[in-house]
């Protein structure tokens, strides 16, 4: 049987824990100076933690190619467990992606799947770099994927309705997000899409009710609060809908 650790070696793993959050935290806030620490930390011996913090940076910082390869190298040099190999593979597909190398991103995502099959998580993760890449029948596949392991989850039931929109099925999408908003009808994302729905299918006083109540739901500081007022907008005026990205 193994040792229990000491508590030299329990305190050493919370000052690293420590050291590990406050160096992603600081991506979020000052992407350059959290690289510089984090790859200083990695000389010194900060290992995995430190290696991933520099990655994030270096994500964050605009270079998803050098973040993407120091994730898969991660991922493979990691004595961790194979959910958290295929959850660091994940992101780097996700890096490959903002990258626009959808066959690398493609061959991370669908070999974090192959590792952990049974993570919901990533079978979205990889239908939204699919649908980035205009693969939007493989995209409705993996969220499909994704439902059969959780019925319920608004998330991809949102996205597959948005996948069945671009392939010109709104009746498989107006299914999917009746279901989505009698589960959860605050959903900003949801109301964002099935106003898009309504709107394609020639009920404007539906979509212009789906939107509103999507800047309602909405967060002050969300992203998707441009998306709902351009297509309250464009429907005023007459213009075509405008499509929210994956």
């Amino acid at each position: 049987m193994a040792a229990d650790p000491t508590p030299g070696a329990l305190a050493a793993r919370r000052a690293d824990a420590e050291r590990y959050a406050q160096c992603m935290t600081q991506v979020e806030t000052s992407p350059k100076d959290a690289f510089d620490t984090a790859d200083a930390w990695a000389a010194l011996g900060g290992g995995e933690p430190a290696k991933h913090c520099a990655a994030a940076a270096l994500m964050k910082l605009g270079f998803p190619a050098d973040a993407a390869a120091r994730l898969e190298a991660l991922a493979k040099a990691t004595t961790r467990d194979d959910d958290v190999r295929a959850h660091m593979l994940d992101q780097a597909g996700v890096a490959w992606g903002e990258a626009k190398d959808w066959e690398r991103a493609n061959a991370a995502q669908s070999e974090a799947l192959k590792l952990a099959p049974a993570a919901v998580d990533l079978w979205i993760s990889r239908a939204r770099t699919r649908a980035r890449a205009l693969n939007y029948g493989l995209a409705a596949d993996d969220l499909s994927e994704a439902l059969k392991r959780d019925p319920d989850n608004v998330e991809a039931l949102t996205l597959r309705a948005s996948a069945y929109r671009y392939m010109d099925a709104p009746d498989l999408a107006r299914q999917d997000l009746d279901k989505a908003l009698k589960l959860d009808p605050a959903n900003p994302e949801a109301r964002l899409e099935s106003g898009i729905v309504h709107r394609l299918q020639g009920q404007p006083d539906r979509a212009r009710r789906d939107w509103r109540e999507a800047l309602l739901a909405a967060p002050e500081d969300s992203p998707i609060l441009e998306d709902i007022r351009r297509n309250i907008e464009l429907l005023e005026l007459g213009g075509e809908a405008a499509t929210p990205k994956p």
